[in-house]
């Protein structure tokens, strides 16, 4: 009796265990079939700490995981990112900037490429209030205390920043150079403009501050400071590592007019950067499916 009872209860046990197994590879196969499935492979963006980097990153990363990628943000300065790029730590990153990075892109030649041109034609150099009495670059030298005798920058191993004392080298220019941060420097513009006070300082589109602020670019006559492009960045192995992305931000364009109007309303309307991302998304689907596509 006790035998046949301990068979009936293996028995038992068998069928209720085989049952659930079954459930569950039913499960895992009717959701296989409806393509609900995660990819495991991640998708890691390069950050650096500017603006513009916001809107292609946060419109990517959906595009991203609507092909059921996992998407991770890696932030870190210029440097950092170029050669993130070059070991296969970064995947892609939407700051490049052919004229700034020039000395970058020399470095690195051929350790990773260039995907899609963002936008172009956008103004790139110092900038400084309209009532400022100066035009160009060349009408500050001998006459620096027009600026308060400095340029106010931001962090000190950025494109920006290294051709900064390039000009300043090629216009004879005694200037002094204060470091620091995005926020820092935007704090000293906002101040100095609330008190009409004159500053000097890295100015370039897509930027808010032009939309915040009645601003103008110098011009460089040494043609040192110009218009740029932002690229994107790819890494040597990524196009197998996620084909649709690669071909994603390969053909991906986003207008300056775009890009400004998405930071506006983000950071000064308070709107969320992801519902801001999707609205675009939703607006630009049928060139969206195109780029994904295209090789």
């Amino acid at each position: 009796m006790k035998k046949l009872t301990l068979f009936l209860f293996l028995t038992i046990g068998a069928i209720l265990l085989g049952a659930c197994g079954a459930e569950e590879n039913g499960e895992d196969n009717n959701g296989a079939e409806n393509g609900d499935t995660e990819n495991d492979t991640v998708i890691t963006i390069g950050n650096a700490p500017y603006d513009y980097e916001t809107p292609p990153i946060e419109i990517t990363k959906l595009i991203a995981e609507e092909y059921g990628y996992e998407v991770e943000v890696m932030e870190g300065d210029v440097a950092f990112m170029f050669l993130s790029l070059t070991q296969n730590d970064v995947d892609i990153w939407p700051g490049v900037w052919p004229e700034i990075h020039q000395t970058y892109l020399d470095k690195f030649d051929g350790e990773f490429e260039m995907g899609s041109t963002i936008y172009d034609e956008a103004p790139t150099g110092w900038a400084v209030p309209t009532y400022v009495e100066a035009d160009t670059i060349g009408e500050l030298v001998g006459n620096e205390e027009m600026v308060n005798g400095k340029l106010i920058g931001f962090e000190p191993g950025s494109g920006m920043m290294l051709t900064t004392e390039e000009v300043i080298e090629a216009h004879g220019l005694d200037l002094e150079v204060v470091s620091g941060t995005m926020a820092s420097m935007m704090a000293e513009v906002d101040y100095a403009v609330s008190q009409e006070e004159p500053i000097l300082f890295l100015g370039w589109r897509p930027h808010t501050m032009f939309r915040n602020y009645d601003l103008k670019v110098l011009e460089d006559e040494e043609g040192i400071w110009g218009v740029d492009s932002q690229d994107w960045g790819v890494s040597n192995d990524f196009k197998d590592k996620a084909p649709e992305i690669y071909n994603f931000v390969n053909n991906f364009e986003m207008s300056i007019e775009e890009v400004e109007e998405y930071l506006y309303n983000n950071q000064d309307e308070g709107k969320d950067a992801t519902e801001l991302a999707q609205q675009w998304i939703d607006d630009n689907r049928s060139d969206i499916d195109a780029w994904l596509e295209a090789e």
